[in-house]
């Protein structure tokens, strides 16, 4: 009697700690879908951002260019 009802236990522990892994992954899936930004959204702003990156380094490069060509001795 006492194996079967050791057995029983462990059935209720293991649906409580399944209830608890069931919670929490819908409290994830919650998060994930209203606090982070999708790969499709992200995009356009990337490719802004990258763009004035380089248009800031394409500057930077040609003024010490011209620094470097236009110095005289």
């Amino acid at each position: 009697m006492a194996a079967k009802q050791s057995d029983e236990t462990k059935l209720a522990v293991m649906d409580t700690k399944l209830d608890n892994v069931i919670d929490r992954l819908t409290t994830l899936d919650d998060k994930v879908s209203r606090h982070y930004v999708s790969k499709e959204e992200f995009d356009p702003i990337k490719k802004i951002v990258y763009g004035m990156v380089s248009l800031i380094l394409i500057a930077v490069v040609g003024a010490i260019l011209a620094l470097v060509i236009g110095a005289k001795p």
